[in-house]
């Protein structure tokens, strides 16, 4: 191996090779430990590390690269966040393909920057676009754009409608100051704090956010919807967009996006899916018929990052009008604008530097295909099903919310407790302590519960028992109040 320490940036090819022959071994182990489920869930970085890693100071002398990699195996390796492990249920962070990793890894090399232009990376998106927007049937002439996440995703969609909703015709020069009246946005209560943030950072502002109450389903209430843009409407403001959700992160709930989209074409008002979640979940039979609707929308986000399994950061964007979407973003003079080839993706969007995200996607997709997605996705389903089967069996659970996609919130509530919510605080506490599993608590109806997510394509039945015994062990350890 050559000494580049203070050197050149660059390796000859056996000295690259050498490294990275190593990086992919230390990944495959990685790996083999998930298979085999040898490491826990979850577990902290050594107080001593921890350390190491924060202290590090300024490099005032090249390293050998074998020593950072394997610095890299032995610091930081073996301690992320648990969510590529089949027992880690708390947030919908699935792992990653693995052949996705070697997309990504593949992209890298080549760094494109894909705003467009004649380069195998724009044609490439353009491909896997194309599929996203058959997948969930959104029109083939739609605009789109891989965007970092689900939150990107919802700030292009709710500028693209802040544009086209805006009465002025001006807000791109003088931004919503020109407008007669204040725009409002309405959600559901249970809506994702990314919904927030744009209306936030979109200058529409968060006293203009209304959060409308959910059903007994957690799915938002279309008749308190209706009454409230009729109160809006009558009191001088503008009611612009309704954010309807494809799958709550709290719940799995789906809002009821056919009757909302009814509303919002009655009435005029933009209507943007949060799918993140859920969005792709259109490929399980199960659960299509409660996102009937989706294809409706004005605008959409995906995560194919979630539940296609690939890498984060690995987001898609779908406007339905691409023309509104070009007209929200483009900073190209009309007479520059090429009509004849491919316009640039950074006309649809606020990036001009754009990472090569689209190849983990197109590699992943080709690998297992539309059929294999159904599969995997309507597993984790059946999987979360089971799962709620089995909390309904032990006399000392209690499931609390069972929504269509892979959540469960469920407590521990043995005979004789009172306070269950701080009961189940301790247990929860208990099992992220322990690390053989990992699941999180949220709050539903006032109620602290613990939350179960599947999304991941090794979890089996096995691991749902694990589960359900590590809580009733903690909780037969934590003494009831």
């Amino acid at each position: 191996m050559e000494d580049t320490r203070g050197g050149s940036l660059d390796l000859t090819p056996e000295a690259f090779r050498t490294l990275g022959y190593r990086a992919v071994d230390l990944l495959a182990e990685a790996l083999r430990r998930l298979q085999t489920r040898e490491e826990r869930a979850r577990r902290s970085v050594p107080p001593e590390i921890r350390a190491r890693l924060l202290e590090d100071p300024l490099p005032r002398e090249g390293a050998d690269p074998s020593e950072l990699i394997e610095a890299v195996g032995r610091d930081v390796l073996p301690y992320p966040l648990g969510h590529i492990h089949p027992r880690f249920f708390a947030w919908v962070n699935p792992p990653a393909a693995p052949l996705a990793v070697l997309g990504e890894f593949l992209a890298a090399g080549m760094n494109s920057s894909v705003a467009g232009g004649d380069q195998a990376a724009t044609y490439v998106e353009h491909a896997v676009l194309s599929w996203l927007k058959a997948i969930i049937g959104f029109p083939a002439d739609a605009g789109a754009l891989l965007v970092s996440g689900g939150s990107l995703a919802t700030i292009i969609g709710l500028a693209v409608m802040r544009h086209v909703q805006a009465g002025s015709g001006a807000v791109r020069a003088r931004g919503l100051r020109a407008e007669p009246e204040p725009m409002v946005v309405y959600t559901s209560a249970q809506a994702h704090s990314c919904v927030d943030k744009a209306v936030e950072l979109l200058g529409i502002g968060s006293d203009y956010l209304r959060k409308i109450p959910v059903d007994a389903d957690y799915r938002m209430d279309v008749d308190q919807l209706a009454a409230r843009i009729v109160a809006d409407r009558r009191d001088g403001l503008h009611p612009a967009a309704v954010v309807g959700s494809a799958g709550t992160v709290n719940t799995g709930a789906i809002d009821p996006l056919d009757r909302i989209a009814d509303l919002c074409a009655h009435e005029g008002l933009w209507l943007h899916v949060d799918g993140a979640y859920g969005g792709v979940g259109v490929l399980s039979e199960a659960v299509r018929p409660l996102l009937s609707g989706i294809e409706r929308a004005d605008s959409l986000g995906i995560d194919p990052h979630k539940w296609l399994y690939i890498p984060a950061e690995c987001g898609c964007v779908m406007v339905r009008v691409a023309a509104a979407m070009r007209a929200t973003f483009s900073a190209v003079p009309p007479y520059l604008q090429d009509e004849c080839a491919l316009p640039w993706f950074s006309e649809f969007g606020p990036q001009q530097t754009r990472g090569f995200r689209a190849l983990k996607l197109w590699l992943t997709m080709k690998q297992i295909g539309v059929e294999g997605y159904r599969k995997l996705i309507s597993r984790d389903i059946a999987l979360a099903a089971s799962l709620r089967e089995k909390i309904t069996a032990r006399p000392d659970l209690e499931l609390v919310s069972a929504g269509p996609l892979g959540v469960t919130c469920f407590r521990y509530a043995p005979g004789g407790a009172s306070d269950l919510d701080e009961l189940n605080r301790r247990v929860l506490q208990i099992v992220q302590g322990e690390g053989e599993v990992y699941l999180t608590g949220t709050i539903l109806d006032g109620r602290f519960v613990l939350r179960a997510t599947i999304m991941d394509f090794r979890t089996n039945e096995a691991d749902l028992d694990i589960l359900l015994d590590a809580v009733i062990r903690a909780g037969r350890r934590t003494k009831p109040t």
